[in-house]
C-alpha cells in the first residue's frame, strides 16, 4: 500500500499546485485588461500540470490493480481512504473554479468581439472606395447634388 499511498499524496500534491494556478488564472481573468502574456503561461502550466495529473492516476490505477487495493475510495485503508476523500473534494472545488475561469474567460472574450465589430463598422464607414473601386455612398464626402 506504501506506493499506492505515495501516488495518491503526489495526486494530491499536483491538485494543490493546480489549485493555486486556477487562482492565479482568476486573478489575471478579474483584472480590468488581461495580460495575455502572462495568461498563456499560466494555462500552459496548467496543462502541464493537467497532463502530470493524468499520468500520476494512470499510474495508480496501475499499482492499485497489482497490490490487489481494488477501486477506489478505497474503504478497506483507512489512510488511503481519506486520501482519496481529500482528493475527490479538492477534484470537486477545482472544477467549480475552472467552470468559473471559463465563464470569465467568456465574458472577455464577447466583449472583445463586440469592440471588433463597432471597429469594423466604423473602418467601413471610413472607407471611399469599395472593393470594386467604385466611389461607396459619401458617408464621409457629404451629400450629392445633381445639377
Amino acid at each position: 500500500m506504501n506506493e499506492l499511498e505515495k501516488l495518491c499524496s503526489r495526486m494530491l500534491s499536483i491538485l494543490q499546485q493546480l489549485e493555486l494556478i486556477l487562482m492565479e488564472e482568476q486573478r489575471l481573468l478579474s483584472a480590468g485588461q488581461v495580460n495575455a502574456a502572462l495568461l498563456h503561461r499560466v494555462t500552459e502550466n496548467k496543462n502541464e500540470q493537467l497532463a502530470t495529473l493524468q499520468y500520476a492516476d494512470g499510474l495508480r490505477k496501475q499499482a492499485a490493480q497489482s497490490l490487489g487495493a481494488g477501486e477506489s475510495p478505497y474503504g478497506s485503508y483507512p489512510e488511503l481512504h481519506l486520501l482519496w476523500q481529500a482528493i475527490t473534494q479538492l477534484t470537486a472545488n477545482l472544477n467549480r473554479s475552472n467552470t468559473r475561469n471559463g465563464m470569465l474567460l467568456n465574458q472577455h472574450m464577447q466583449q472583445n468581439q463586440q469592440i471588433m465589430a463597432v471597429l469594423e463598422e466604423h473602418q467601413a464607414r471610413r472607407r471611399l472606395y469599395g472593393p470594386d473601386g467604385q466611389s461607396q455612398g459619401g458617408h464621409i464626402l457629404g451629400r450629392k447634388f445633381s445639377v
